[in-house]
Parts: C-alpha cells; structure tokens; sequence
C-alpha cells in the first residue's frame, strides 16, 4: 500500500516529456504556462520621470519666485531645464535634464505675475521615478513553467513583448463504463444511476486549463471497450474513468487496457480513496479514479490535479494550505490519511461536515475545504490541522 506522498511522486516522476508548444498573442496569455524563459528586454521605466503633477527644479529653488520656462505632458520630449526656472510637469512626464527634485503643486504658490514659489524642503530626487527602478534590461522576469496571471501581463506588456511561447493544453478524454449508469435527462430503471462522475471530472479537468473530450459511457463488453480506448489513446494526451479498475472487480476495463497498453493496480493510504489505477493506453495516460464520487473528487484533487498541471509544463503544483486550530474531536482515526470537507467557522476554527461518507456528494457541496486527519493520530479540540481550501483544489494555482 502506498502513501499519499509516495503515489504522487511517482505520478510527478512519470511525467517525461513535456507538451508541445505554440505561439500566442499576449491578449490570449493569461492562465497559459510559458515554455521559454523571459527576461527583459528594455528598462522600465526607460527614463526618468515624474511621480506627481508639479514642477520640476534644482534644489536651490526652495522660496524663491521663478518663472516656468516650459510644460511638460506625459510624453513630451522636453528641452533642458533653463537656468534659474521651474518646469510645469505632470505624472509620467519625462523629466528635463538638470532638474534635481520634483515639488507638488499642493506645495507651491504661483503669484500674480505668473512665477512660482516653491515650498521646502526640496530633496535630492524627490517624487522622481528613476530609469530601471522597477525593471532592468535583462532582468530575468519569469521561468519556463510559469503560470501567467493577469499581472504578469500587464508586465511583459510594459516591456513590449506582444508574443509569447506556451505550452500547448492537454487533451484529456473521460469516459464512463457500467451498464448500470444512465445519462441525466433520461428515465431510470430499477437499479439504475445516473452518472455523476463524468461530468464533475470533465469541469475539474477544464478548471486546470486542460481541453475535456466527453468520451461517453463505455458498455460492459471487452471488444467495444478496447476498440474505444484503441480510438481514445491515439487522439489525447490522458484518459481518466471512474470505477471499475480496482483490485478485485469484474469487470472489462482492466482487461481492455491492459491489452491496449498497461496497468498499475494502487492501493492508497488514503480515505476517502484507496484504490487507483495508472497506465498507458497506446500515446496516452491512463488514470482510473475510484466509483464513490466523494472518493474520485478527493483523489482527482489530491493526485491527479498535480499531475495534470506538471504534464502541462507547470513547475508550481502544490496547492496553497492553511495551519488551523481544529474546533472539534476527532478520536477514532483511521490507519490511512483521512480528508475531513468541511470548512472555517466564524471563530476561526476548523468544522467538519457531519456526513462523511464517501457516496454523500452533498458533503462536498456543502464545504469550503479539506481537513487533513494524519493517520492513526486522534484528534483534541484545538489542535491544529493543515486545511486545504477549494478554491485552492480547483484552480492552476
């Protein structure tokens, strides 16, 4: 049986090849993950310039009236600064040579002659944005792997760059098997579900920026199930079901793509989760989440989001965690990892749902995040325990 940490470097470990790579336009950038280094290629900002709307002077302008010898506008190119005058200049204006300081207009009297009187203290480069002060020409700016956020490109827009390398997203089919699963909108017949499990895999796998093919509900007939994986690994980077690969089922599934390609049969220290299944059919991975869709929403997050994103160049995979005080007991744990959902009350402390079974989809729905429980280890009121929260589980990063 393995550890939680244990599976998943072996998942991150399997990722030995990286995606493909197209260029894109920098309207196009945000949530895309860079497949070439950036650096700067200019300084920024590229002059100095005014950080208030006032006048520009030398510092031995303090209290006397000078005359504005010019007016300088964000992107003006101004003329040197006269001797003994002030320069009227706005925020952004490139400053003109010989100006030392820049004085507020809130600070400054301007008589009826039109001269200015300058209040003090003026000081050496105040209210000057310096050339390079936030960027430096070849400045490395951000790594392969980079997840680019809104941020990022307001500032490769700040140094020009209008195209950029990315990964290409993956292609992830998911599909369904079971004769007993029913699409919804359809009638049931006794003994008969609906098949949740798709659908909430296909939004997780769009959540993590990767492309969702529905590949259907695959019948309990093992020619049929081979010829579809056959079809499926050659057209997608990653295939992923729910249910039917764990040690001891009978089923097809395992049979099809173990003859299609092959398949590691996991059993997990892991609750809710235990067993899942990784392989290769044809070009593509192959991942077999557990049936109990607590159980398959838990494990996606915990093992199969990491891998995704690593598989689609991302560096960062680790999702952001929080070190709370538990706000209740939790005597009788299991041997395995246990993921209480549950959520921050108003006190502060963590809460768990009351319902933790692993068919219960609603204990998800009704919870902000994941209470991680280390195994065999009793939990006392205000202890503290690391939450995961959602929106942490359900994004890139």
């Amino acid at each position: 049986m393995k550890t939680l940490e244990e599976a998943l470097s072996h998942l991150l470990g399997r990722v030995n090849h990286m995606p493909t790579t197209e260029r894109i336009g920098l309207s196009e950038a945000h949530q895309r993950v860079l497949a070439s280094a950036i650096q700067s290629p200019i300084d920024v900002p590229g002059f100095d310039n005014s950080a208030m709307d006032g006048y520009a002077c030398r510092l031995d302008a303090e209290g006397i009236p000078l005359p504005v010898s010019q007016r300088i506008a964000a992107g003006d190119a101004p003329s040197p600064l006269a001797p003994d005058s002030v320069a009227r200049i706005f925020t952004g204006a490139p400053l003109p040579e010989g100006a030392q300081a820049v004085v507020m207009q809130e600070r400054t009297t301007i008589q009826d002659d039109g001269r200015v009187v300058l209040s003090g203290p003026i000081e050496l480069g105040q209210f000057i944005r310096r050339t390079a002060g936030d960027l430096s020409r070849g400045q490395a700016l951000f790594p392969v792997g980079h997840l680019l956020q809104s941020a990022d490109v307001a500032l490769l827009a700040s140094v020009g760059l209008s195209v950029l390398e990315v990964f290409r997203p993956l292609r992830v089919g998911v599909f369904s098997s079971g004769d007993e699963l029913r699409q919804p909108g359809s009638a049931l017949a006794p003994g008969q579900i609906y098949d949740s499990n798709r659908p909430m895999i296909m939004s997780l796998v769009r959540a993590l920026g990767a492309q969702a093919s529905d590949l259907g509900c695959l019948p309990d007939a093992l020619e049929t199930t081979r010829a579809a994986l056959r079809e499926a690994g050659q057209a997608h980077d990653v295939l992923i079901t729910c249910g039917g690969v764990s040690v001891g089922e009978e089923d097809h599934m395992k049979a099809a793509v173990s003859a299609e390609g092959a398949l590691d049969l996991w059993k997990i220290m892991l609750r809710p989760g235990r067993p899942f299944a990784f392989g290769r059919v044809r070009d593509a991975t192959f991942i077999g989440l557990p049936g109990n869709p607590v159980s398959a929403w838990v494990t996606f997050a915990l093992l199969v989001r990491p891998y995704l994103l690593r598989a689609s160049g991302q560096q960062r995979v680790e999702p952001e965690s929080l070190l709370l005080e538990s706000g209740f007991d939790w005597p009788h744990p299991d041997a395995r990892r246990e993921f209480l959902r549950g959520w921050i009350d108003a006190s502060g402390r963590l809460a768990h749902h009351p319902r933790q079974d692993s068919q219960v989809l609603s204990s998800i729905c009704e919870s902000r995040g994941l209470i991680e429980i280390p195994p065999g280890q009793p939990v006392c009121r205000g202890d503290r325990l690391r939450y995961i929260p959602f929106t942490a589980l359900l994004s890139r990063g």
